[in-house]
């Protein structure tokens, strides 16, 4: 009897010593294309996997480190930032199928919940929303993420409601989604042009629909100072009507005092209707939407004008007005900053 367990435990042994064998050559040649963040202590000894000699200095102060192709340049590597899905992508030319088995990252992996390599691409899944600092030193890339916070001095989200398969309110051939996103993008011309040192977050830029929960998170997740929602309105029944005007909604639930989303709701109220002429219809109490009732920052939701209105629905397809709408906004943002948000 003492004979059978003893080859049985011998051979669970040599079971155990295989298989830490292939999983630690796996982590050596860095076949694994995708690395989750468990395994991701073991991303310093990547790059000296197999070699027999000493490894060089690897003591560097930012985050990640990679060699680059030679005469590869900062400005031909491609860098895009999904802020929603906290996806970070870089694409560097001249990196071919097995470039990182021969070039791998090194680095710290404190902020990445999951990387994958392959063709020259880098993807991270971050545990936050981080903006990317890039610099080139002999020959090679240094990457930093850094918090919104750390890079701007003012932290602001826009949403434009609605998109994709959700067009809002409707009216003779009209989609609220459209409107709502061709005001946001007349104010984020105008502060892409601001010369103050304001990080902008948009929820959306195109005919998408980011879900109420990634709309509602991305103000926590880049520490915004403030959030606005862009949206228009229409009568309970859809039917055309003589109502009018701008409302704004605000939650209710809140405390009202200070840097509340009720305050930030009246000065979003007061400049767009200066700025466009709309009858001011006041605020409204907002914390059954979604996104106002979620929101960890204070927020402001714009109901811009009534498509059910004939003159507010011709008003607001024009670009002129959507550019009034967006200056409005515009000078509600960088008053609410002044105040102290």
């Amino acid at each position: 009897m003492e004979g059978r367990i003893l080859k049985t435990s011998s051979l669970i042994l040599t079971v155990t010593i295989a298989v830490s064998a292939v999983v630690l050559g796996r982590y050596s040649n860095l076949h694994i294309k995708e690395i989750k963040r468990e395994q991701m202590s073991k991303m310093q000894m990547y790059a000296y996997y197999d070699k027999e000699e000493e490894p060089e200095d690897i003591d560097f102060s930012q985050q990640l480190r990679v060699e680059l192709p030679r005469g590869v340049i900062l400005d031909e590597i491609k860098v895009e930032n999904n802020y929603l899905e906290q996806l970070i992508t870089l694409q560097i030319p001249d990196a071919g199928k097995d470039y990182f088995e021969e070039h791998p990252l090194l680095g710290k992996s404190n902020h990445i919940n999951n990387l994958n390599l392959d063709n020259g691409r880098i993807e991270m899944t971050m545990d936050s929303v981080y903006e990317v600092k890039c610099n080139i030193k002999k020959n090679y890339l240094y990457l930093d993420f850094l918090k919104p916070q750390e890079v701007y001095d003012k932290v602001v989200v826009i949403d434009a409601g609605h998109g994709g398969r959700a067009p809002g309110a409707i009216k003779q051939g009209i989609m609220e989604k459209d409107i709502n996103l061709a005001i946001v993008m007349e104010l984020k011309e105008l502060l892409d042009k601001n010369d103050q040192n304001i990080g902008v977050y948009y929820t959306r830029t195109e005919d998408v629909n980011p879900s109420l929960d990634q709309r509602a998170q991305l103000g926590e997740k880049v520490g915004a100072n403030l959030f606005i929602s862009v949206h228009n309105n229409s009568t309970d029944d859809g039917e055309m009507a003589v109502y009018n005007g701008t409302e704004v909604m605000y939650d209710e639930q809140k405390s009202e005092e200070g840097f509340s989303s009720k305050r930030l709701a009246q000065i979003c109220l007061e400049e767009t209707t200066a700025a466009t002429g709309s009858k001011d219809n006041g605020l409204t109490r907002g914390n059954s939407i979604y996104i106002i009732r979620n929101s960890k920052v204070p927020v402001a939701l714009i109901e811009v004008g009534f498509l059910t209105n004939w003159e507010e629905l011709y008003k607001l397809t024009s670009q002129s007005y959507q550019k009034q709408t967006a200056q409005g906004i515009y000078n509600a943002i960088l008053r609410a900053l002044k105040e102290g948000f």
